[in-house]
């Protein structure tokens, strides 16, 4: 028969109350673990910003684009808007032949890099000069110009193969700061605003003079080679009309993200090869204009990136783990008073806590060994440690090897649910749900004959 109250006298009913509130309190110890999670994924970004700067971080490119400077006249000839205006590509292509990544260890925390080798296509449509009569656009000092990240991360010096078949050295170009034309004092911080200036700031930008390409007034198709390193992130932006961009790296595990999705995709364990195409519309660009009436240098959503993301980093996972703490030590403790209900002996709160700061622990020892060998290899000696401990502190309140091995299966499926949870991110909640509803429905049909009032019963007479 089960019994209705602990050696104490208090009712189980209490008691159960108890152990809810003292598994609320072990959130406690979970908070204080939580910040060193948080406090060591902090360092490895620190690190990790470290090292991408010395390798040029976190790269966007984008291909040649024509740049020129215009001004209008306002009565009696004075100049009231000065600018760059920007002509597109018909047609662009980004090409990183091959992607070669390296791992760059600092003390425990490890940053993937990169070397990417990459070829750029423009083709220009004729540009018929005399159709911009609201503007004049001093097409002597057009020029080329491309734009990067950070210039510090170029392992070679940047040509463009001319129509002609010449190679030009790209130059640091000024295109932020002027636009080559003195603009007047009296215009006001709201025109320079409108004006668009400084819209630009995520890129540097390098150029090529142009204007003796645009005296055949034919099309032209322009190339240049571009090799590259960089950390984390290699992004290009739909320079053309229409762009076409493409990846192949040795990277197994990227992570896709940005404006457009791959229209092809092949990922391995050997590395990945992936292809987009951006239309003119779906640019959202036009073709040409002011620049500052286009977005055509903004690194934003209209970025195609991909993300090398390392598989060695276990804060996010550990975090996760984290975040499910509280239900698995209440099912500790619930196995516990189980225990207790059914072989009729007591457990202090002490020794409930005691299991509890078992159980937080696990996650210190998670934390601690996956920084050295990976989450999964962590998570295995962190959960056997645990499940041998907590058992053999089963047997030793209970008394006998019995309720060691059976606290040990116990143990071993609650540990083992975790970790499925940690793996099958997309049904994790599912899986928890169901997990919890199980547990709720086990303690209801074990206890369902317990006497909850202790040494009283009920009053069940009717009024």
């Amino acid at each position: 028969m089960l019994k209705s109250a602990d050696a104490s006298g208090r009712s189980l009913g209490t008691k159960l109350i108890l152990i809810c509130l003292l598994v609320l309190v072990m959130a406690v110890p979970i908070i204080f673990i939580y910040g060193i999670s948080f406090d060591r994924s902090s360092r490895a970004a620190d690190v990790t910003g470290d090292v991408s700067q010395r390798y040029g971080g976190r790269q966007y490119i984008a291909g040649p684009v024509l740049i020129a400077p215009y001004y209008r006249l306002g009565r009696e000839g004075k100049v009231t808007e000065t600018g760059e205006y920007a002509i597109s590509p018909e047609e662009g292509s980004i090409d990183f032949r091959y992607i070669t990544t390296e791992i760059k260890k600092r003390s425990l925390f490890r940053v993937p890099v990169y070397q990417a080798d990459g070829e750029m296509t423009a083709r220009f449509a004729a540009i018929d000069r005399d159709k911009y009569t609201d503007r004049t656009i001093e097409w002597d000092k057009a020029r080329l110009i491309i734009g990067l990240s950070d210039g510090r991360g170029l392992t070679e010096d940047i040509a463009l193969r001319l129509p002609s078949g010449e190679m030009r050295n790209f130059e640091p170009d000024s295109y932020r700061r002027s636009s080559g034309i003195d603009r007047p004092y009296e215009m006001s911080d709201a025109i320079l605003q409108y004006e668009g200036w400084g819209q630009s700031a995520d890129l540097t930008f390098f150029s090529v003079p142009a204007a003796d390409i645009l005296q055949t007034g034919s099309a032209f198709t322009v190339t240049s080679s571009i090799n590259i390193r960089g950390a984390r992130e290699l992004g290009a932006l739909p320079f053309a009309k229409s762009t076409r961009m493409s990846m192949t790296s040795d990277w197994a595990s990227p992570g896709f993200k940005g404006g457009f999705a791959p229209e092809q995709q092949n990922i391995t364990d050997t590395g990945f090869t992936a292809s987009w195409f951006v239309s003119y519309l779906a640019r959202g660009v036009p073709g040409e204009s002011p620049v500052h009436q286009m977005d055509l240098f903004d690194v934003g959503d209209k970025a195609v990136t991909v993300q090398f993301v390392s598989e060695l980093n276990p804060y996010q996972t550990v975090n996760r783990a984290l975040k499910y703490s509280i239900l698995f030590i209440g099912l500790v403790f619930i196995t516990f008073f189980l225990f207790e209900v059914l072989v009729g002996r007591s457990i202090h709160s002490a020794q409930y806590i005691l299991v509890g700061l078992a159980q937080g622990v696990f996650y210190l020892l998670l934390l601690a060994f996956s920084e050295y060998i990976g989450f999964t290899p962590a998570f295995g000696i962190a959960a056997l440690a645990t499940v041998v401990l907590t058992a053999a502190y089963a047997g030793a309140v209970f008394g006998g090897w019995t309720y060691v091995i059976r606290a040990g299966i116990v143990f071993g499926i609650i540990y083992g649910l975790l970790f499925v949870l940690m793996r099958l991110q997309d049904f994790a909640l599912l899986i928890g749900a169901l997990t919890s509803f199980t547990a709720i429905a086990l303690i209801m049909y074990v206890t369902g004959g317990i006497n909850w009032y202790g040494g009283r019963e009920r009053d069940n007479a009717k009024p």
